[in-house]
């Protein structure tokens, strides 16, 4: 399977906007019926703040994409990169793409000038944290909670 890497084009930006309750689900582990649209709002504030995506794909097929963002580190205020959203078509997992595409990603990053790249990943994904660490990514901090 040959794979290209690039942005995505219209017709790959209105699919991913299509399965954005899906991945949503999938990230956070929480089902609601609002997934659909939260997601879409948030991808519609990165892109109007000069956020895209970098797709994975084949002739044939979207087969990925990460979301290739910015943020401020909230104690320097120096602005980072900030990968939101990594979401690889389940038909297409377990080959490499997610690797793939946020190393192509950290290349991105590198050529608009971050030397900071983060992203927030739920606890129970245990299979995306291992691929962070395998990447070089590190726990900064913790977000914890308390039901009461």
């Amino acid at each position: 399977m040959e794979i290209e890497y690039g942005k995505a084009t219209e017709s790959e930006m209105r699919e991913i906007f299509g399965m954005a309750g899906v991945n949503r689900t999938e990230a956070t582990g929480i089902q609601a019926d609002n997934n659909k649209e939260e997601m879409i709002a948030s991808y519609v504030n990165s892109l109007e703040q000069g956020a895209y995506f970098l797709v994975a794909r084949t002739k044939e097929a979207l087969i990925g994409w990460v979301l290739v963002d910015r943020s401020l580190d909230w104690f320097s205020h120096k602005e980072i990169g900030w990968i939101s959203d990594v979401y690889v078509k389940q038909e297409f997992r377990q080959k490499g793409v997610a690797k793939s595409l946020i190393e192509q990603s950290l290349v991105e990053f590198k050529h608009l000038g971050f030397d900071d790249v983060r992203l927030n990943v739920f606890s129970f994904n245990e299979k995306a944290i291992r691929l962070y660490e395998e990447l070089g990514f590190k726990d900064v901090s913790k977000f914890m909670r308390v039901e009461i």
